[in-house]
């Protein structure tokens, strides 16, 4: 068995208790075009010739390298992953022994973020803008994409029925608009199922308290996923409560600013035995945004550290016939072998669940996603 994921932006292999970073040929091949590119127009820019003639360095287009891969995924022993880089998309087949690479598709229309296949099929979700993401059907064979859902909505995390091949899973997320078009708001994440036999379309799970992410079923038809609290954009504020701590909010800021004033040049606090800000606070305690989420990960990595990062609210829940059990807290990813095992991630650590509920500690891996099991 061979695990992958995604860590850091890069296709990662685990084995034997390490981590090995695996080569995308896209991304290495643009990187190395970028590079020679920039070294072949260094002497345009460099030198007193250029500073007098006031010639700048040409940017070139990069982006954020950490986002170039978007998603992996088993396929047929290989290795089917997505890109987006320079604003063109792209799916490729790697095969994990051999490093060799397929070619399947690249163009400005899809930025595909998720992308699975099973069944001798290949589901993936196309980014349409800033907001729509939706679900499809990609043909390995030519590159096309038949497009399932629409609206303005952004569905994510697809998955083929393990129970039944016809439907699909996956998590939908709707937003609201204020009466000039601005989109001021998030729904709650939700479960639903679309069934190609059919054409149907049907909510499986909601709820106006939680997040339902990342369906996946078995093959007796028990459903899992992850299940957080609905954290909304906006916070509902109470008017009456704002107005009256408004004064001591006032005096509150004022007396923070000369506090810090004080310990930055004089060294001290404003009054005896006072805290000093910077050694009270906890060096360890970073915002992450994981998911869709900006959560406050505590205990950051570090190399005595036995403890994932994602807070316990995450819970892996296995629902069967409607009975919702817990199966693990804190999880940020997983995915379930054929021998229904369950490999997940806490975003510190790759875990196993064996079937007889034992967990093992696989590999210490930081924020890994998109597991994959070969």
């Amino acid at each position: 068995m061979k695990i992958y994921c995604i860590s850091e932006g890069e296709l990662t292999l685990l084995e034997n208790g390490k981590s090995r970073i695996i080569t995308c040929d896209r991304i290495k091949n643009y990187i190395d075009t970028v590079t020679k590119m920039r070294q072949r127009d260094e002497w345009k820019t460099t030198g007193k010739g250029a500073k007098f003639m006031g010639v700048e360095a040409r940017e070139y287009e990069t982006g954020n390298r950490m986002l170039y891969l978007r998603s992996v995924c088993e396929c047929g022993g290989k290795l089917l992953y997505s890109t987006f880089i320079d604003g063109m998309g792209g799916m490729y087949l790697k095969d994990s022994d051999s490093g060799d690479e397929t070619y399947i598709f690249a163009n400005k229309e899809f930025d595909v973020t998720d992308v699975y296949a099973d069944s001798g099929k290949c589901v993936i979700v196309a980014g349409l803008g800033n907001y729509e993401r939706h679900i499809g059907i990609a043909d390995l064979d030519n590159g096309g994409v038949n497009q399932l859902t629409e609206g303005f909505t952004s569905e994510t995390h697809p998955f083929i029925s393990k129970a039944d091949s016809n439907k699909i899973y996956y998590t939908a997320m709707g937003y609201a608009r204020d009466n000039v078009g601005n989109v001021v708001e998030k729904s709650p994440c939700s479960i639903c199922c679309y069934d190609e036999s059919t054409g149907e379309l049907d909510d499986v799970i909601a709820d106006d308290n939680f997040d339902y992410i990342k369906p996946m079923d078995d093959k007796d038809g028990n459903l899992y996923y992850i299940k957080r609290e609905y954290q909304p954009t906006k916070k509902k504020s109470n008017l009456l409560m704002d107005i009256l701590l408004f004064p001591v909010r006032i005096i509150k800021a004022i007396g923070g600013f000369l506090s810090v004033f004080s310990m930055a040049f004089g060294g001290e606090p404003l009054r005896t035995g006072g805290n000093n800000p910077s050694k009270t606070r906890n060096p360890d305690e970073r915002e992450i945004f994981v998911e869709g989420n900006m959560i406050k990960a505590q205990k950051m990595l570090d190399d005595n550290s036995e403890e994932g990062i994602i807070p316990s609210g995450w819970e892996l829940i296995k629902n069967e016939n409607g009975n919702e059990t817990v199966l693990k807290k804190g999880v940020m990813d997983y995915c379930i072998t054929d021998d229904g095992e369950i490999v997940y991630s806490d975003g510190g650590f790759v875990r196993i669940i064996h079937k007889d509920g034992k967990t093992e500690k696989l590999c210490k891996i930081k924020l890994a996603n998109s597991l994959t099991v070969i």
